[in-house]
């Protein structure tokens, strides 16, 4: 049964998490490839941002798997069913291919390699390709109905899920990327349900952990 307007999920938070996937998966191949054969220092900055972002990405769809899918099937089955159903079977898809990145990245990182860097930044082209189709699909038939069926406290269970099992030296990084894709009403939704110190601090120590970030990884704070 849909909620009241009062109570209805802002779905505005994910639309940048999405779009920090996207983003991501675009770059990821070309630092790969970028790294020079032997070049164990550089490799490793690039495994550490790649390790985070697949790490992200998990979580993210692991708190798909277990809260919001189970909900849209019960209570919009007959109107979402269907695109449900296809989108866990491509969340299985992008967990194969994850694995299977992620293990090219732990190989790569121990021998950098211009062979073994190949390999991983095909798997990640892979990746970013399916994943971008998916994300398409959600952001066009799912989305946009969710509010319909989801509570606003519901929808931030979902947010907080990925984001507490995020390693926590790593959240500053994480919100900084999240928080430059954003404007500053999506970057208050995103800390509305934060402890009181982590609300005021993060726009704070966010976006330089992340500038910081960028530049060893980019060579650019943007």
């Amino acid at each position: 049964m849909p909620h009241s307007s009062t109570d209805r999920a802002d779905v505005r938070d994910m639309l940048v998490v999405h779009e920090a996937f996207r983003q991501s998966y675009a770059r990821l191949p070309e630092l790969v490839r970028g790294v020079a054969s032997g070049d164990g220092a550089r490799a490793a900055v690039v495994a550490d941002h790649a390790h985070l972002v697949e790490e992200f990405l998990h979580l993210h769809h692991k708190g798909e798997d277990e809260l919001l899918w189970p909900k849209l099937l019960e209570r919009a089955g007959d109107r979402l069913g269907e695109t449900v159903r296809l989108l866990e079977t491509q969340h299985e898809e992008i967990a194969t291919l994850l694995n299977e990145s992620s293990e090219r990245l732990a190989f790569w990182r121990d021998l950098p390699t211009s062979k073994n860097g190949e390999q991983l930044a095909v798997t990640l082209e892979q990746l970013g390709l399916v994943l971008t189709e998916h994300l398409g699909i959600e952001e066009k038939d799912v989305l946009s109905i969710v509010p319909e069926y989801v509570t606003a406290k519901e929808w931030h269970d979902l947010g907080d899920h990925a984001i507490n099992a995020l390693p926590k030296s790593k959240l500053p990084i994480v919100f900084g990327m999240l928080a430059s894709l954003a404007d500053d009403e999506t970057v208050k939704l995103m800390l509305s349900t934060a402890p009181l110190v982590p609300r005021l601090l993060m726009p704070v120590v966010g976006p330089k952990a992340y500038a910081r970030h960028a530049r060893k990884v980019y060579g650019t704070a943007v």
